[in-house]
């Protein structure tokens, strides 16, 4: 992994309806800044699910103006709050699934928004597996941060572990219900094919029940 990519874990924001629960949440953070944009990939550790966003640094640029704070300033304070393990105090992270958004939003006395970002919902996460993988393969060493990173890593391998088996798991009930469905639907088509061979036939006796009227009736006319 570059020095321009990481990885890191953030607290995700807690919403009203959450305060009562014990477990916390927390967003997965991969990143690769490039010199015009950075690549961003999120995992929602409740429910595993995966995103993806390019934040283009002009963007960046639009927020500090529009907060009418200097450029460089804001952009280091956005990147150091995307690359830092645990996140950074006075600022909170979350993740709108409805409407596939990133926020980050400042929080000291009143709330600011920093960042809005667009997300795709993509199915895997290979990119921050890889990056999770690259970590978890190097030396710590006496390096404190080393084994932080180390030890994240790991965590995010068993978060994507639990991903895969949760979208199998998925998957089977889907293909489950959808036997299901097929099944009924044949069972149903058989029933309607059964009912129409019935009432062919019943329409077919009738008409020979006509015809046999109608020669019965025909000679006895003539007879008269």
């Amino acid at each position: 992994m570059s020095e321009s990519e990481y990885l890191v874990k953030v607290l995700q924001r807690q919403k009203l309806e959450q305060k009562q629960e014990d477990v916390k949440r927390h967003i997965y953070v991969h990143s690769k800044w490039l010199e015009d944009a950075t690549e961003l990939e999120f995992m929602v550790s409740c429910g595993n699910s995966c995103y993806r966003a390019v934040l283009k640094h002009d963007e960046i640029r639009v927020a500090a103006d529009e907060l009418e704070q200097p450029y460089d300033e804001f952009f280091k304070e956005c990147k150091q709050a995307l690359t830092t393990q645990l996140g950074v105090p006075g600022l909170d992270y979350d993740i709108d699934e409805d409407e596939c958004i990133f926020k980050l939003l400042k929080c000291t006395g009143f709330e600011t928004l920093y960042l809005d970002v667009a997300l795709r919902r993509v199915t895997d996460c290979t990119r921050m597996l890889d990056a999770a993988i690259e970590l978890s393969k190097r030396a710590p060493g006496d390096d404190v941060n080393a084994v932080e990173e180390e030890t994240k890593a790991k965590q995010i391998l068993a978060e994507y572990e639990k991903f895969v088996e949760t979208s199998r798991l998925t998957e089977q009930k889907m293909l489950k219900k959808f036997l299901l469905l097929i099944n009924a639907k044949k069972e149903r088509i058989n029933e309607l094919e059964g009912k129409l061979r019935i009432s062919e036939k019943s329409d077919q006796e009738q008409e020979e029940d006509d015809e046999n009227y109608m020669d019965a009736t025909q000679a006895l006319t003539q007879q008269l």
